[in-house]
């Protein structure tokens, strides 16, 4: 196996494993729904919507697909997006400590765009 073949497998499991995790995370949190405001609600259903997108993404990577290259790309701007705005707007909620979820969101910004940079090689 190369290593190009490799790195794109890792970025496909990492979309798939933020996809489950982020899934279950939702899950733990449904019976909270109620004493959410409208806006928060939305934003878990379409956090929730991205992580399908990404472990749909993550599988056609892995597997080499041709089509996972533009839904991966997609998937991993979204996910960055979401840490972003999580970390800036507190609209989710988030076990992470206050001090770490702007490095962490930054962390993953990063990691992601170097992901994009390289699926579009």
């Amino acid at each position: 196996m190369r290593a190009r073949s490799i790195v794109r497998r890792a970025i496909g499991v990492w979309l798939m494993v933020d996809g489950a995790t982020t899934g279950l995370w939702f899950a733990s949190l449904t019976d909270s729904l109620g004493a959410r405001g409208a806006i928060s609600g939305a934003a878990m259903a379409t956090r929730l919507l991205v992580a399908a997108f990404s472990v749909v993404a993550g599988w056609l990577i892995a597997q080499g697909r041709p089509q996972g290259t533009p839904l991966g790309v997609a998937g991993l701007a979204l996910i960055a997006v979401f840490g972003l705005a999580i970390a800036w707007t507190g609209i989710l909620p988030t076990n992470l400590d206050p001090s770490f979820r702007w490095p962490v969101a930054v962390i993953q910004t990063v990691v992601a765009a170097g992901a994009v940079v390289f699926l579009r090689k």
